[in-house]
């Protein structure tokens, strides 16, 4: 029972952590975190305006990698990322979900967690291939 309750908590810690990275790392996430824990969304929302929290590639990779390629290149990989990025907004999805149920083991969130990191891995060797032109 112990070592399950260790395993949530790293689970939950590291969805924690993937969530408050992804927040932070957006355009106007600060300002959007505020507005939000006022109970109001501001600033384009969740899913519509530029300021989206994790669904551009910032949100998943981080901003200094993208930073280190052209306009160009940046464009090209959010086109040919927009399946990968889908899948993986329905992960984390998918992931906060089992979360908050009670009867999803450590085991289902592993799964989920590895399928999220496969997803990041295939849009890291795009970015590197991008980045090799």
């Amino acid at each position: 029972m112990k070592k399950e309750m260790k395993a949530v908590a790293l689970a939950s810690m590291l969805a924690l952590g993937l969530f408050a990275g992804t927040a932070v790392a957006q355009p106007g996430a600060t300002q959007q975190m505020g507005d939000m824990t006022e109970g109001r969304m501001m600033g384009g929302g969740m899913m519509g305006g530029q300021s989206t929290w994790g669904m551009g590639c910032n949100g998943m990779m981080g901003g200094a990698m993208m930073s280190q390629m052209s306009p160009g290149q940046q464009q090209e990989f959010m086109n040919q990322t927009i399946d990968l990025r889908k899948k993986m907004m329905e992960k984390r999805f998918s992931y906060m979900e089992a979360m908050r149920n009670p009867e999803t083991t450590p085991q289902d969130l592993a799964k989920i967690e590895k399928e999220m990191l496969q997803l990041r891995t295939k849009m890291m060797d795009k970015m590197n291939t991008l980045q090799g032109k």
